[in-house]
This record gives C-alpha cells, sequence and structure tokens, in this order.
C-alpha cells in the first residue's frame, strides 16, 4: 500500500502544519472502487516526489474516523482531497485513472507551491 496512513489525531501535524501541499485519501477497506484505484494510489507518490505528500485516512476504522470524514466533506470513497497548508483546494472523488487523477492533483498542486 503506498502512502502513508493518517489518523484524526494526527492531522494537525501532517496537514494543516506542513509547507508542501498535503494529498489525503479517504478510503476504506470493504470498498470496491478503493481496490480497484490501488495501482493508480501507488504511483503519486512516485510520481510527485517531495512535491506533495500522500497520506491515507481509513473512514471505517473507528466511529470517529467517520464522524471526521463527514467532518470534512466525504461523502463517498474514493474521495482524494488536496490541501495547501490545512486549506482544502480541491477534490476528486471516485474512479480515475493515473493519467486524469494526477493531472488534476497537478493543476490543485501548482497554486500551492
Amino acid at each position: 500500500m503506498s502512502g502513508e496512513n493518517l489518523q484524526y489525531g494526527d492531522w494537525d501535524s501532517r496537514v494543516v502544519k506542513p509547507e508542501n501541499p498535503v494529498i489525503v485519501e479517504f478510503w476504506h477497506e470493504s470498498c470496491p472502487t478503493c481496490k480497484k484505484i490501488e495501482p493508480t494510489v501507488q504511483e503519486i507518490p512516485k510520481k510527485l516526489g517531495d512535491r506533495a505528500t500522500l497520506l491515507r485516512f481509513n473512514v471505517m476504522e473507528s466511529r470517529e474516523a467517520r464522524r471526521f470524514a463527514i467532518d470534512k466533506g466525504v461523502i463517498g470513497t474514493p474521495t482524494f482531497k488536496v490541501y495547501c497548508k490545512g486549506i482544502e483546494k480541491g477534490e476528486i472523488v471516485g474512479l480515475e485513472t493515473v493519467t486524469n487523477l494526477l493531472g488534476t492533483i497537478e493543476n490543485i498542486i501548482k497554486d500551492c507551491i
């Protein structure tokens, strides 16, 4: 699995404080689309290098995690949200090709850097 796991208690230190853009994938293990998109997710850190960080948030890990994801506006999985210094700059929901996903992420993060 590519990308580091994120816990809701680490949000400020891992998403808000970093200078570089952070991409958070909201996912869960029972999500068929999440499983299907996994090869694409694995390509994100390889393609972006040190320009952005990918973190993965399992929305079904706990009741608190589900509430936290809902508070962040997640209504389905997979959802990718791009944050610049903790401010949400864009999101991508559902199944995407690696080209489309990375293209959208690149367009969002170019305004962050």
